[in-house]
């Protein structure tokens, strides 16, 4: 079959790799229909390999060279014995593997094991023609929601968890500072989830501009946009996290999702007297966030059209795919790969 396979550092090649197995007990075979781009698959393009193992991960065995992509939905087109999942089933792909049994799985929050592996980094991922995954990672997407929305369901599960941490949302101000793909989805969802008001900030014109025109209220560099009760930051830059906490109204929270590649300086002084609290929001549950966020989808509450900047077939993920969203950031948001053959 056909997969977009990680190598190394500026090496993802589109080439022709082993098929899936037969499914074990328990695990499904997947034709993957859409698979989005995540800033994660940038960040092992131009930097890595970071997470992406290059020796056997623990609980998966599995090592670079592997198939990229987290953010797929498809049809299983096989099953293992118990998977309890039909034939011609469309399935959303969480993408957390876990342990199964310590504290953090026995509680539904997969994404804290100690020895998780995503789909995609740490084992073969969705940028394929198929892939085998755990049954439990499958969710089943509405009659009338399209293959494409199923495949944003995962990013969308990000903001919902970004929200949610941020406590109840309802008749308040909130602030997103960010205005990319998952900065535009926890501003919809506060939004669906009934904010008062939802204000982006961006240092880009452009991305402030598609803001605007979903609805929202926007805020250039240098204005004075006020506090808020809940404020969601999804920068992961020195300047965006110390704008989000000076724009967070005491009592209030301050919601961190952007990946921060270093330390930040905090002044706890002003915190305390502020009385106010940071929140960190790490990827999604499956019945916490994910199904919400297809649901979300599915009821029209979220709009995903104005998401999706580029449909692009397999064979040109790098030159379609990953080189426009490194080369003109400004001018997308998510790429989808059409993963039928």
């Amino acid at each position: 079959m056909l997969a977009a396979v990680y190598h190394g550092r500026h090496d993802i090649r589109v080439e022709e790799w082993p098929a899936p197995p037969s499914p074990p007990p328990g695990w499904v075979t997947v034709a993957v229909t859409y698979c989005g781009i995540c800033g994660t698959d940038i960040e092992e393009y131009l930097h890595g390999p970071v997470v992406i193992p290059t020796a056997p991960r623990p609980l998966t065995g599995a090592h670079a060279p592997l198939v990229l992509g987290h953010e797929g939905a498809g049809v299983v087109v096989a099953a293992g014995a118990g998977s309890g999942i039909d034939l011609g089933t469309r399935v959303g792909l969480e993408n957390s593997v876990s342990c199964g049994h310590c504290a953090a799985c026995m509680s539904g929050n997969r994404q804290l094991c100690p020895q998780l592996a995503v789909m995609g980094l740490m084992m073969d991922g969705a940028l394929a023609e198929a892939v085998n995954v755990p049954a439990y990672m499958c969710a089943a997407l509405p009659a009338g929601l399209p293959d494409e929305a199923g495949a944003l369901a995962e990013s969308l599960s990000v903001a919902v968890r970004a929200v949610r941490r941020g406590g109840t949302v309802a008749g308040v101000d909130v602030q997103v500072f960010g205005a990319g793909t998952i900065g535009l989805m926890a501003a919809q969802v506060a939004r669906a989830a009934g904010a008062r008001s939802v204000t982006l900030r961006d240092l880009s014109t452009a991305r402030l501009g598609r803001a605007e025109s979903m609805g929202f209220e926007v805020a250039p560099p240098g204005s004075d946009a006020g506090r808020a009760l809940v404020v969601i930051e999804c920068t992961g830059s020195a300047a965006g996290f110390r704008d989000a906490l000076s724009a967070t109204a005491k009592s209030g929270s301050t919601v961190v999702v952007g990946v921060h590649d270093r330390p930040r300086e905090v002044d706890l002084l002003k915190l305390l007297m502020d009385e106010r609290v940071i929140l960190a929001s790490l990827s999604h549950s499956m019945n916490g966030d994910y199904i919400p966020a297809i649901e979300l989808l599915s009821q029209r509450k979220v709009d995903f059209e104005p998401l999706i900047t580029d449909r692009v077939p397999l064979q040109n993920t790098v030159d379609r795919g990953f080189e426009p969203l490194v080369n003109d950031p400004e001018s997308h948001l998510k790429v989808l790969i059409d993963c039928r053959q």
